[in-house]
């Protein structure tokens, strides 16, 4: 089946932003761009956290080497698109 890709966007990111939300930032606002270690100061137990939540919204898997590439909101979203785009 195929998926509805703006749709699917807006879905995965406003996901992100909501759980996301629960952690102090130093910018304004949370956006695709907020750098996820320097301006939410995420570690890696809420990261692990994060994660699951997000496994069980979206009934994905994480593998575990996925997240050496992510640095920010967007690149999250990305890879979760992804593996959403995989599933059966």
């Amino acid at each position: 089946m195929p998926h509805d890709t703006p749709n699917l966007d807006r879905e995965i990111m406003q996901t992100l932003l909501t759980h996301l939300a629960r952690f102090p930032t130093k910018t304004a606002e949370l956006s695709a761009q907020t750098d996820l270690a320097a301006d939410i100061n995420i570690d890696s137990v809420n990261m692990m956290e994060l994660l699951m939540e997000v496994e069980d919204t979206f009934d994905v898997s994480f593998p575990l080497n996925m997240m050496a590439n992510v640095n920010t909101v967007q690149d999250l979203a990305d890879q979760i698109k992804q593996l959403v785009e995989k599933k059966p």
